[in-house]
């Protein structure tokens, strides 16, 4: 069963001051359009994940995005596929001939890109981000799917990156159309509240488990438009500590998704 998408027209907001959410969460200055189509199936989507270490470290993202929405269905309906293709330390431009092979192999609802790191920003990378996404959304769309992007995270030695990345991600979203899920800002958002909380490993870049599993967190946010604040599957933390997570997932996406 297809998901059915809602597009919204995109919007210029143009923010001068950052202002804080009622819950402390703070929102950042925006200069940008943002895209913002809303899914609104709850489980039967197939969703392929495209990326590198940041989608596959502790056993896929994807895994733990699909526990998420066994959690939520309780009534035994049916879930879609959800899989991953990665490549180590790839960039997007690299997964040219692995998406063409997983669209004509499966029929996919929704596509999500994941570039490297600092791909959509370095100089000598982010014209070639910029020309793959657009390359890939237009034959993911002609494969009867919806491109999306899964803005990453900042590495811990460079803070900066979280609002580099988020223009980035936002901007090329808003150019095609296709809905950005913000786990970068969902990082941010966590640390600041938390820094205790480890999100990344030693080498300031990969995600722990509890990383992975507030992106999880963010994905369900982002693509079903409801929370995952009370899901049982916590990936084995503490329950404060997933109980945490899981509400700035949902309130960063609440943020991202009113600009």
């Amino acid at each position: 069963m297809k998901i059915r998408i809602l597009v919204t027209t995109a919007l210029l907001l143009v923010l001068s001051v950052a202002t804080a959410a009622p819950n402390g969460l703070a929102r950042g200055p925006t200069m940008y359009p943002v895209a913002k189509p809303v899914l609104v199936d709850e489980t039967a989507a197939n969703t392929l994940f495209v990326g590198n270490s940041f989608t596959y470290y502790n056993n896929g993202l994807h895994a733990h995005y699909r526990d998420l929405l066994l959690a939520a269905s309780a009534d035994g309906k049916p879930l879609g596929v959800q899989r991953s293709i990665t490549i180590s330390g790839g960039t997007l431009a690299e997964h040219e001939g692995g998406l063409s092979q997983m669209l004509s192999d499966t029929s996919w609802d929704r596509v999500i890109l994941q570039g490297y790191s600092d791909e959509p920003t370095a100089a000598g990378k982010a014209e070639s981000f910029q020309v793959a996404a657009r390359a890939y959304a237009q034959a993911i769309r002609d494969n009867g799917a919806e491109p999306m992007f899964f803005m990453t995270w900042a590495y811990t030695d460079r803070p900066e990156m979280t609002a580099q990345l988020e223009e980035a991600y936002s901007v090329i979203g808003a150019e095609l159309d296709a809905q950005v899920v913000p786990v970068g800002l969902a990082f941010a958002q966590a640390l600041s509240l938390r820094p205790e909380l480890a999100l990344v490993i030693d080498d300031n870049k990969h995600p722990t488990l509890a990383g992975t599993y507030l992106a999880a967190c963010t994905f369900y946010a982002a693509l079903h438009g409801r929370s995952p604040e009370g899901l049982a599957y916590t990936v084995g933390l503490a329950k404060n500590d997933a109980g945490f997570l899981q509400e700035v997932a949902w309130r960063t996406w609440l943020d991202y998704d009113l600009r």
